[in-house]
């Protein structure tokens, strides 16, 4: 379910025009305004997302504390019962159904379409204009469309909600036009005071005698030059982070790269080959595509929000530094 919740959903709307200078400017405030809103906007209602035929419907509350702190409780309304808690960057999932805790630290927005504070560069690499106005679950809002600039990335438009930017629809769309993800909300209540009963979890009292899973929280990440360099690195792809991660249970260290072009995240895993030699694969979920090969005798795993093509480039061009020992 959390995986769901950090893709940025998506399918075109049809606004006629090329982006003046003036419209283009306006779209990327308009941008700014939706990264900023989780930040400063409270809210709780019901949104929808859509992935390719499947669909989940939850339940959230979002509230940042004026005393300092953002909180969220988010409940998933189909399938098992399953509810996720964040108290800034701690995220505590509960899963009733195998009486199972899972306590991690990430910096995560549990609801998605919320974009990334950082938007440098989105220009490069999009096309940003503005559409029409639409109203979602009775709230009014603009259309914000990003159209990428080649066939690397994939289409975005948002609809933000006018007074707070808040995202309530966003959807993604490939190069031949069909959807990929699509988030919106069908119901929500912007604004309200911060109240902690809430976020507070429904399984609280209920869940004393339950496995508490805190593997998670064994992880030890330092960021160092991991010793691999992807040689075809696509246009307006950058590097913003390289780690490495000690995971309890693994052998030996995790090391991750990961790309953005200002909207879409790309992540490189490369990691010792755990067992039998695996081949070479190619999935998707949503808008994810996610590729794994080997590479010597290490397991080299892409995944991010962006076509095929783009991901495989990427894992077919990582390569061992000069003079990078093997590890």
């Amino acid at each position: 379910m959390i995986n769901a919740f950090w893709r940025i959903a998506a399918v075109g709307v049809a606004t006629a025009g090329l982006a003046t200078a003036y419209g283009a400017d306006e779209g990327l405030s308009w941008l700014t305004r939706m990264a900023n809103a989780s930040s400063v906007v409270n809210y709780s209602g019901t949104f929808v997302y859509h992935n390719r035929g499947t669909s989940e419907t939850s339940r959230v509350v979002h509230f940042v504390n004026p005393a300092g702190g953002v909180f969220e409780r988010l409940e998933a309304l189909d399938g098992p019962a399953r509810e996720v808690i964040r108290t800034n960057d701690q995220v505590t999932c509960y899963l009733p159904s195998i009486k199972t805790v899972r306590i991690e630290q990430r910096n995560a927005k549990l609801v998605p379409g919320l974009l990334p504070e950082n938007l440098a560069g989105i220009g490069e690499s999009y096309r940003v204009r503005l559409g029409g106005i639409d109203r979602v679950a009775g709230h009014e809002c603009q259309i914000v469309v990003l159209e990428p600039k080649d066939s690397l990335r994939y289409g975005r438009d948002f609809c933000a909600e006018l007074k707070s930017g808040l995202p309530l629809r966003v959807r993604t769309i490939s190069g031949r036009n069909e959807g990929l993800e699509a988030f919106a909300f069908t119901q929500l209540t912007i604004g309200g005071s911060f109240r902690r009963d809430r976020v507070m979890s429904k399984y609280a009292s209920k869940s004393h005698k339950w496995r508490v899973d805190r593997s998670a929280l064994s992880l030890v990440e330092r960021e160092v030059e991991t010793g691999w360099a992807v040689t075809r690195q696509p246009p307006g792809f950058r590097k913003l982070l390289e780690v490495k991660r000690s995971i309890a249970g693994r052998a030996g260290a995790v090391a991750q790269i990961i790309f953005s072009d200002g909207l879409a995240a790309i992540s490189v895993f490369i990691e010792p080959i755990p067992g039998k030699r695996p081949v070479q694969t190619l999935t998707h979920q949503g808008a994810v595509n996610i590729y794994t090969r080997p590479l010597a005798d290490q397991l080299v795993t892409v995944l991010g929000e962006a076509p095929a093509a783009t991901i495989m480039q990427i894992g077919n061009s990582l390569e061992r530094r000069s003079g990078a020992a093997a590890r």
